[in-house]
C-alpha cells in the first residue's frame, strides 16, 4: 500500500480539485489519489475509480471492454479498453521502490523510506541531500519532504529549511534540466515555510521567501507554457528528458498553487504524448539532443538509458526492458525512476496505448527549439520525422546548425526493430563532432553531422555525404577541440552483432532479426569491420570510404516480402539511380515509391550565431518536397498525437484526449 502524502491528500486543494473530490473534511473522499486516474481527462476518464475505463465500476474484464485485453492491437479504433488494472501499475511502481531502495543513495533514499517511513539514516540523508546543495541532491531531499513529511522531526525540517535559505543555485538556471529541478525545489520549500525572510537568491542579494517564491513561480509558468509554442532542446534527450518530468510531477504531486498544478500536469502530458509517440519497444527515436547516456557496451555507461526503465514502469508491453534485478541495481543512472515510482500517477491509457504501439504504421513529425532561458530559445533548432510500425520503426531529421550552439550529444538517425535483444537499433553517420576521440568515445555522442543530409519516405532511408577536406567551423562550438581540422573522410553505419543472420549480395547488406529485414546499400566501396573494441564491442561497423557518398536503407517484414530469400532479390531488383556530379539519388522502393535526394550545398559561415540549414531537395514520385519553411514545420503532428496552435490532441482506441492552452491556463478533457 503506498503511504499517503502528508501533504498531497490533505493540503494540496488544487490536486482535490483536479480530482473533483469533495472537502476532505466532509467525506475523505479525497485521502487517496488513484494511480492512472488522477483525474477525469488524464486517467481512464470514468470517473468510477475501479481503473477499468467502462464507467460501471465493476472491473470485471468480461470482455465488454473494460479491460479484458480482447482487443487486437490492429490499431482500427477499436478500444481493447484499459492497458491493466491499476494495482498491476502499482505492483511495479512497489517492485522498482523496493529493489532501488538505498538509504545512502540520493533518489534512492526515497525507497528505503517506502520500505520503512521512519528509517532514520534515510530520513538522515534527506536532510543531507539538501544541506548538500547539489542541483541533483536538492530534489531528492525535496520529495522525501512532500511525500514524508510527518516523519521528520521538526528540527530536521527547520535545518532543511534553513539550508535552502542559504541555497544560491534556489532559482539559478544552467542547462534545462538544472532550472526545473532548482526551481521546482525552491518552489516548494518557500510554500512549504511561507512567511520567512532573508532567502539567498543566484543575483545575491537575500529577499523575503515569499517574493522568491513570486519569482520562482513566472519563471516556471513561462518555461512549461514554452513548450506548447516550440518544445524544450532537451524533449527526448535519453539523458535529461527524467530530469525534467520529476521536477514536473514534484509541482504536480506538492504545489498547493492550483495554477502551478494546472501548467504542470500539461507540462507532463506533453512529454508523455511526445515520448509515446516518439518510442519503439522502449527506445527514444531520434532526433533529439543530448544522449550522454546511450546503449552502448560499457560499464560506466547505462546498458539502458534511465528512460527506458521509466518506460517498462509506465508500458512494460511496449519495451524490452524485464525486472532483472541485476541489471537495474548494475546501472545507476536508472535511479531518477526512483522520482516517478514514488507517485501514484501514470499517464493517461490513451497515451500509454500510442507508446505500446497499439497503433496502426503512421509517420510523425516534430521540432524542437534551441536552448534560452525560461523556454525563450529561438523554434525550429531541429525537425525530426518518425516513421513506425509494429515491427520496425525509423527515425531521421535535419537541423539549422548554429556553428556555435551544442550538438556534440545529439543523435540524428536510427532504424530500430523489435527485438528482445539489448541492442535492437542500428545508427549511421560521420563522424564530425567527435573525430579526434576515440571511436567508442565518437559514438556515445553525436550521430549527425552538417555533411549529411538524409532524405526519409516511410520505411526508405537515402543519406547523402559531402565532407570537404578541411572544417569550415575549426573552433567553433562547444568542446571544438574535440574535432579534426581535416574532417573524415568516410560514412560509417553500426549494427548489433546480435542480429539473427547477415548476407551480403549485389552491393546490399542484408540483416534478418525474426520477421524484420533490413537491407543497407552502401553506395561507395565498403569494409565491414567486426573487431571493435571498449564500447563498440557488441557492434560491428559497416565503413564506406569517400568524401562525397550515400548509402541506401530499406526496411521490410516477412508479411511484406515472405522469406528473407524474397527480401533479398527484391531491393536487388529495385531501380537505383546515382549521379555524382550532382550527388544526386533516386530509389525505388519494394512498394513502387520513388524517392530522390540531391545534395542542397549549405552555406558555412564562419560565425557562431549564423544558421545554416542541411537539407537535401527531396522528391517522392517525382513531386518536389515543399522546402523548409521553421515557420510551417509543427512541434508534433501525426495521426495519433497533434499539437497545432497551444492545442494538444492525443486520439487512440476511440478516445481523445486534449489539453487546450490557447488561454492563460490548460484545460484538460477526455472523451469518446
Amino acid at each position: 500500500m503506498i503511504e499517503k502524502y502528508p501533504r498531497f491528500s490533505l493540503a494540496s486543494a488544487s490536486i482535490l480539485w483536479l480530482v473533483g473530490c469533495t472537502d476532505p473534511s466532509i467525506d475523505g473522499s479525497c485521502d487517496e489519489i488513484g494511480a492512472c486516474e488522477t483525474e477525469d481527462g488524464t486517467g481512464d476518464g470514468d470517473g468510477d475509480g475501479d481503473g477499468d475505463g467502462d464507467g460501471d465500476g465493476d472491473g470485471d474484464g468480461d470482455g465488454d471492454g473494460d479491460g479484458d485485453g480482447d482487443g487486437d492491437g490492429d490499431g482500427d479504433g477499436e478500444d481493447p479498453g484499459p492497458i491493466e488494472p491499476k494495482e498491476i501499475f502499482n505492483e511495479r511502481r512497489a517492485w522498482v521502490l523496493e529493489t532501488l531502495a538505498n538509504p545512502d543513495g540520493w533518489a534512492t533514499l526515497l525507497g528505503a523510506l517506502y520500505v520503512d517511513p521512519d528509517d532514520p539514516d534515510a530520513l538522515a540523508q534527506a536532510v543531507h541531500t539538501v544541506c548538500l546543495g547539489n542541483d541533483q541532491s536538492v530534489p531528492s531531499g525535496t520529495y522525501a519532504l512532500g511525500l514524508y513529511w510527518e516523519h521528520f522531526s521538526e528540527a530536521q525540517r527547520q535545518e532543511m529549511k534553513d539550508c535552502m535559505k542559504s541555497w544560491h543555485e534556489i532559482n539559478g538556471h544552467g542547462t534545462e534540466n538544472h532550472a526545473l529541478m532548482k526551481n521546482f525545489a525552491g518552489f516548494l520549500f518557500t510554500q512549504w515555510f511561507p512567511g520567512e525572510d532573508d532567502w539567498l537568491t543566484n543575483q545575491g542579494p537575500l529577499v523575503p521567501g515569499d517574493e522568491l517564491h513570486e519569482s520562482i513561480r513566472a519563471n516556471l509558468l513561462q518555461a512549461m507554457s514554452s513548450l506548447y509554442d516550440k518544445g524544450y532542446t532537451e524533449n527526448l534527450s535519453t539523458t535529461y528528458d527524467m530530469l525534467h518530468l520529476f521536477p514536473l510531477l514534484g509541482l504536480y504531486a506538492f504545489a498547493d498553487d492550483e495554477e502551478i498544478v494546472r501548467a504542470a500536469e500539461a507540462a507532463l502530458l506533453f512529454h508523455y504524448a511526445n515520448l509515446a509517440m516518439n518510442t519503439f519497444h522502449g527506445i527514444t527515436l531520434p532526433p533529439y539532443n543530448r544522449s550522454n547516456y546511450q546503449q552502448v557496451n560499457a560499464n560506466y555507461q547505462g546498458v539502458q538509458p534511465n528512460v527506458q526503465f521509466m518506460n517498462w514502469m509506465y508500458w512494460p508491453e511496449g519495451t524490452n526492458i524485464t525486472d532483472d534485478v541485476e541489471t537495474w541495481r548494475s546501472h545507476s543512472h536508472n535511479s531518477t525512476v526512483v522520482y516517478n515510482a514514488s507517485i501514484e500517477w501514470c499517464p493517461p491509457d490513451v497515451i500509454r496505448k500510442v507508446a505500446t504501439g497499439n497503433t496502426t504504421s503512421y509517420t510523425g513529425h516534430g521540432s524542437f527549439a534551441r536552448f534560452g532561458a525560461w523556454g525563450e530559445g529561438p523554434s525550429h533548432d531541429s525537425m525530426r520525422t518518425v516513421y513506425r510500425t509494429s515491427d520496425y520503426a525509423v527515425g531521421t531529421g535535419f537541423l539549422r546548425y548554429q556553428p556555435g550552439g551544442f550538438y556534440v550529444n545529439f543523435k540524428n538517425f536510427m532504424l530500430a526493430y523489435a527485438s528482445s535483444d539489448t541492442y535492437n537499433y542500428i545508427e549511421s553517420s560521420h563522424n564530425y563532432w567527435g573525430s579526434a576521440l576515440t571511436e567508442a568515445a565518437a559514438w556515445r555522442g553525436a550521430s549527425n553531422s552538417p555533411f549529411q543530409e538524409i532524405a526519409h519516405h516511410e520505411n526508405t532511408v537515402i543519406s547523402l555525404f559531402n565532407i570537404p577536406e578541411l572544417d569550415p567551423w575549426e573552433g567553433l562550438g562547444y568542446w571544438a577541440d574535440q574535432r579534426l581540422q581535416a574532417p573524415i573522410q568516410r560514412a560509417d553505419t553500426r549494427y548489433p552483432k546480435s542480429v539473427d543472420e547477415v548476407v551480403e549480395s549485389e552491393g546490399w547488406i542484408f540483416m534478418r532479426e525474426g520477421d524484420v529485414y533490413i537491407g543497407i546499400r552502401p553506395l561507395r566501396d565498403y569494409v565491414i569491420d567486426t573487431e571493435m573494441t571498449d564500447e563498440l564491442a557488441e557492434f560491428n561497423m559497416i565503413r564506406s570510404e569517400g568524401a562525397t557518398n550515400a548509402i541506401v536503407y530499406e526496411l521490410g517484414t516477412v508479411a511484406q516480402h515472405g522469406s528473407f530469400e524474397g527480401f533479398q532479390a527484391q531491393l536487388a531488383s529495385n531501380s537505383l539511380e546515382i549521379d555524382w556530379e550532382t550527388l544526386s539519388v533516386s530509389y525505388t522502393d519494394s512498394d513502387g515509391d520513388v524517392l530522390r535526394a540531391t545534395w542542397v550545398a549549405p552555406d558555412y559561415v564562419y560565425d557562431s550565431d549564423v544558421v545554416a540549414v542541411v537539407r537535401p531537395e527531396i522528391e517522392i514520385n517525382e513531386v518536389v518536397q515543399p522546402p523548409f519553411d521553421p515557420e510551417l514545420w509543427p512541434v508534433l503532428e501525426g495521426p495519433y498525437v497533434s499539437l497545432v496552435d497551444r492545442v494538444l490532441t492525443v486520439h487512440q482506441g476511440g478516445r481523445t484526449l486534449t489539453v487546450d492552452w490557447s488561454g492563460e491556463m490548460p484545460v484538460v478533457t477526455e472523451e469518446d
